[in-house]
């Protein structure tokens, strides 16, 4: 899979965070992002992404409730998901929800591209 293929799903309500991700991949890499929990499992029962990165404290139903939803879905239990954790001791929940990977907030752009990008692949 080369970066053109690539589609992410960026599910936060950190505005910060989602206008660092539209700048931070390369050009050919198609990223859509979300506020809402229960709109990132309606897009990608459409349009399953290669990868997504989830803020565990997204609004509306929440991160938690998304992996949870999306592990009853077989077009989406395949998708890899990184979950972004506001704290060490919650990475406990990574493991019971099938995450991918998780990073602990503040994220440094480079490095959540960069994890990414190897989830995707």
């Amino acid at each position: 899979m080369n970066s053109e293929d690539i589609a992410v799903l960026a599910v936060t309500d950190d505005r910060r965070l989602r206008e660092e991700l539209e700048y931070g991949f390369p050009q050919r890499v198609s990223i859509t992002s979300t506020t809402d929990a229960r709109d990132a499992v309606r897009f990608m029962l459409d349009h399953p992404p290669s990868v997504a990165v989830v803020d565990l404290q997204t609004g509306s139903s929440g991160g938690v409730s998304l992996l949870k939803e999306m592990q009853q879905h077989p077009a989406l239990a395949s998708v890899p998901v990184l979950v972004l954790l506001e704290r060490q001791q919650d990475t406990w929940l990574v493991h019971e929800f099938g995450a991918a990977a998780h990073l602990i907030k503040p994220v440094e752009t480079g490095e959540l591209v960069d994890r990414l990008m190897t989830l995707a692949h």
